[in-house]
């Protein structure tokens, strides 16, 4: 499987879809920082310790992810699928009720799941189109 990633990661589609899932990592990543320096939807502080925990946590799990993904570390990609399940959709789905401040965070968590659902789906089948040896 190892092998697959990496001679994936060395194909120009997949590597270009890697980009754009690190661009969309760095956008997570500034939302993180900007609600660690109080610059969210209220002071940092006001949030749930598990909140503010997660902002830390995720910021670091999104700066690897972009850092892997650009260089094309090939364990990035296992890092990617593992902390996406284990650090996004189990706490939106098992601890959403600790996510939702407002009706409407129901949807926003629904849609992020959706879309790294289907950010992951492709890259996978990118892996596996892509990630044959030669």
């Amino acid at each position: 499987m190892y092998s697959y990633i990496e001679v994936a990661m060395s194909k120009w589609i997949t590597s270009i879809f890697g980009w754009l899932i690190a661009l969309v990592c760095t956008n997570g990543a500034l939302v993180h920082i900007f609600n660690i320096l109080g610059k969210g939807e209220k002071p940092w502080g006001e949030f749930p310790l598990l909140w503010r925990s997660m902002d830390v946590v995720l910021l670091g799990f999104n700066l690897v992810i972009i850092v892997g993904l650009i260089l094309r570390i090939p364990w990035t990609v296992l890092v990617l699928f593992g902390g996406m399940m284990m650090l996004q959709w189990l706490p939106y789905t098992i601890f959403r009720s600790q996510f939702v401040v407002k009706p409407e965070d129901h949807a926003t968590l629904n849609g992020l799941i959706g879309t790294e659902a289907l950010i992951l789906i492709v890259y996978a089948g990118l892996i596996w189109w892509q990630g044959k040896p030669t």
